[in-house]
C-alpha cells in the first residue's frame, strides 16, 4: 500500500534530513548520515580509519488492513510494522589476501550505550522532532507497540553489537479521487494526502523527487467522470391500483 511506503520514506527523512546534507549535520541521531532505506549499508566511505561506528536502516515489513464495518462503504484500518535496524560496526581484517572487511563490532559497554541512545533518538525523531513532521501527518499516534530485540551471530548465539527495533505503526487513511474532472498525471494520481507528503519530499532532494515521482505514475487512479448534460427517469410501481396511471418522473442537469 501506497501509505505504508510513503511512511518508510518519512521516516527516512526524519532519521536522516536532506536539508542536513550539505552542511554535514548535526545529525538527530548517532549514525549521522550513514542512515540507508530498506538495506544496511556498510558505508565505508564515510567510516573512520579506526575505531567504531554506527550506523542504522529503516525497513517495512508486515501489515495488514482490518475492516472498520460490517457494512457500507469499503473503510479499513490499515497498521504496518515499521523496522529499524541498528548495528554498531567497524573493520576487522580478513582472511589471508581480503584485508579489511566491515562488520558488527564485539559488544560493550560503549557500544551498548550507543545503542541504547540511538534508541531513544529514533523514538524522538519520529514522535517530537521537527524532522518528524511529514512522518506525524501520516501516522497515528501513539504507536500499538515499539519492541527491540537484541541480535545475536548465528553460529555461537554470541550477542553482537546490534539491535533490531520493530514499530507497529497505525497509519492514516487515505482515499483515491472516485471521478477526476481530467486525467491525473504525476503527483495528482495520488490521494491528497500522500501527494502533499511527495511534494514536500520532492523539494528536499532530488532522490526523493525521483522516487516519489515514479511510485506517482505507477499509482492507480479512477477513469475520468464523463460529464452528463441530462438524465431521466420513469418510475412505475410493479402492481399498478385499477384506474391509476403510472408513476412517471425525471431530472435533468444533474451533473454538467
Amino acid at each position: 500500500m501506497l501509505a505504508q511506503t510513503f511512511l518508510r520514506i518519512a521516516a527516512l527523512e526524519a532519521l536522516r534530513p536532506s536539508s542536513l546534507l550539505a552542511a554535514g549535520g548535526p545529525w538527530p541521531t548517532l549514525a549521522g548520515d550513514r542512515v540507508s532505506d530498506s538495506r544496511l549499508d556498510p558505508f565505508d566511505h564515510l567510516a573512520p580509519e579506526s575505531g567504531s561506528w554506527p550506523v542504522l536502516a529503516v525497513y517495512t515489513e508486515d501489515d495488514d488492513l482490518t475492516k472498520i464495518a460490517q457494512h457500507g462503504p469499503q473503510f479499513y484500518k490499515a497498521a504496518v510494522d515499521l523496522v529499524f535496524e541498528l548495528a554498531v560496526v567497524q573493520r576487522f581484517q580478513g582472511a589471508p589476501g581480503e584485508g579489511l572487511i566491515v562488520d558488527y563490532a564485539d559488544t560493550d559497554s560503549a557500544s551498548e550505550a550507543r545503542l541504547d541512545v540511538m534508541r531513544q533518538q529514533i523514538f524522538h525523531c519520529l514522535h517530537e522532532a521537527p524532522s518528524g513532521r511529514l512522518f506525524r501527518r501520516l501516522a497515528k499516534l501513539p504507536f500499538d507497540s515499539w519492541q527491540s530485540h537484541a541480535k545475536r551471530s548465528g553460529e555461537e548465539a554470541i550477542k553482537i553489537a546490534g539491535r533490531t527495533i520493530v514499530g507497529r505503526i497505525a497509519v492514516r487513511e487515505t482515499c483515491i479521487d472516485a471521478a477526476p474532472a481530467s486525467a491525473l498525471v504525476d503527483l495528482d494520481r495520488l490521494p491528497a494526502p500522500l501527494k502533499e507528503v511527495a511534494q514536500e519530499l520532492s523539494d528536499t532532494s532530488t532522490y526523493y523527487a525521483e522516487l516519489t515521482l515514479g511510485i506517482a505514475r505507477a499509482a492507480p487512479v479512477m477513469p475520468v467522470r464523463k460529464p452528463l448534460s441530462s438524465v431521466s427517469m420513469n418510475i412505475k410501481p410493479a402492481v399498478q391500483p385499477d384506474g391509476e396511471q403510472p408513476i412517471d418522473a425525471s431530472a435533468d442537469g444533474l451533473q454538467t
